[in-house]
């Protein structure tokens, strides 16, 4: 990694890749890039490059991902499998797995189970404990005493306290066979441990994951550069109808497409409210409820633009290309402002409506132009990328600002004189016609 040139500088943590997963087995290692002034690729290009590169290193499992989101956030792809019975969800996680990893687009996919360690398990023989009148209790206390020790007194001197425990020598617990044979005391009988247990190495749990009172194994993943979050998520969701889970199991979301989910909900919903406040504000001022629904058909124009500057430049939508949406409502509706305006200014001077726009549209066109150029110039460095860090995440702002913006104004000079026409050209409001 290292030898790349736009590496700052690398820190390794042995021994653990967080909080919870940890164990000398793992490590996690941060690589700090240079400026993203400074090179000529981004971040999610260096993954891809590092992802070839240290493929080839046997017996290692390696996840490479970039920092995504405002302050790192979790993985693109994140749900979970959840249910009432861990080994259940075991059994099912294999087939989770290579069903979402035939899903183009998905990488470094993970789970947040580990095969737990390996331990000596001992499995009490209730029958035989129940015919000396012993628990399982008593059995572990025996254990735990003749293993760990256990605190018998203690020592003091000049005024400190000092516990004296009490153990058996490592030399008589280090094998199986040593622990079969160890003698335990219960209600004033000596027993071997074999005589009341069966002991056999197995795997301990990792650890448990609950999730709204479901035990839970959580799936993560990244996206390859070039797909997008929205397509991959719903082929996961196709592919998971294929699996058929037993009663009580699900699947839930979480991470980003979770978040994307909501966010759009929240954001439609504020898209209808902004057009709703457009709309009676323009009723208002304009004293009519058709001329506000005219100068509101330039949203869908708008919208037009959105959708192309998305295509060309390979944005995919997220909060801040929605935001930019919600923004557009208040803009874009400036431009049929000033020409229609004028418009109804001129048939109330007798003028009659083809006229009047014809006349409109040589009057505010030059006011409609250096508008939208100042607003365009003003987005420029946003959608061009030029600027501090996190730039990446408000360029899509700018793009689509950019995009409806200009695709709207040129629509509007044409289209809505267009309809203006069509929709008032019998109808004499003009004072003229009034006097007539």
């Amino acid at each position: 990694i290292a030898k790349h040139k736009e590496v700052k500088h690398v820190v390794t943590n042995l021994g653990s890749q967080g909080y919870i997963d940890q164990g000398t087995n793992l490590a996690a290692v941060n690589v700090k890039l240079i400026d993203s002034s400074q090179r000529d690729f981004s971040s999610q290009d260096f993954v891809s490059t590092l992802m070839q590169e240290l493929a080839d290193i046997p017996n290692a499992r390696l996840i490479v991902s970039a920092q995504m989101g405002v302050g790192g956030g979790g993985s693109p792809i994140e749900f979970y499998l959840q249910g009432q019975d861990n080994e259940q969800l075991e059994l099912l996680k294999p087939e989770v797995m290579k069903l979402v990893s035939s899903v183009p687009g998905v990488q470094n996919l993970d789970t947040s189970t580990r095969t737990g360690k390996p331990e000596l398990t001992v499995y009490p023989n209730r029958e035989k404990m129940a015919e000396i009148g012993a628990s399982v209790f008593d059995l572990a206390m025996a254990l735990r005493l003749a293993i760990e020790g256990s605190v018998a007194t203690q020592y003091r001197e000049q005024g400190n306290e000092y516990d004296i425990k009490l153990s058996l020598n490592d030399d008589s617990v280090d094998s199986p066979e040593k622990i079969r044979n160890l003698s335990i005391s219960i209600n004033g009988n000596v027993y071997t441990l074999s005589q009341l247990a069966d002991l056999d190495f197995a795997s301990g749990v990792n650890k448990i994951t609950h999730r709204d009172r479901y035990k839970t194994i959580q799936f993560t993943g990244g996206v390859t550069q070039g797909y997008n979050l929205g397509n991959i998520t719903n082929e996961i969701k196709k592919v998971m109808e294929e699996i058929k889970l037993p009663p009580n199991y699900r699947f839930a979301w979480g991470g980003d497409a979770s978040m994307l989910e909501e966010t759009m909900v929240d954001m439609i919903r504020t898209f209808i409210l902004a057009i709703l406040l457009t709309y009676m504000l323009l009723a208002a001022i304009l004293e009519s409820f058709a001329q506000p629904l005219l100068i509101m058909s330039t949203v869908p124009l708008a919208l037009i633009g959105v959708i192309f500057s998305l295509l060309i430049t390979g944005v995919s939508i997220n909060i801040f290309s929605m935001m930019a949406i919600i923004m557009l409502v208040g803009i874009v509706v400036n431009n049929a402002i000033l020409i229609l305006d004028y418009v109804n200014m001129k048939r109330r001077e007798g003028v009659n409506s083809h006229d009047a726009l014809i006349e409109a549209g040589k009057m505010k066109l030059k006011p409609i132009i250096m508008s939208t150029l100042s607003i365009v110039i003003g987005m420029m460095p946003m959608a061009l990328g030029i600027g501090s860090a996190g730039k990446e995440f408000r360029q899509s702002m700018g793009i689509v600002s950019i995009g409806g913006l200009m695709v709207s104004t040129f629509l509007t000079l044409v289209i809505i004189p267009a309809f203006y026409y069509i929709t008032t050209k019998n109808i004499g409001i003009d004072k003229r016609a009034e006097t007539e």
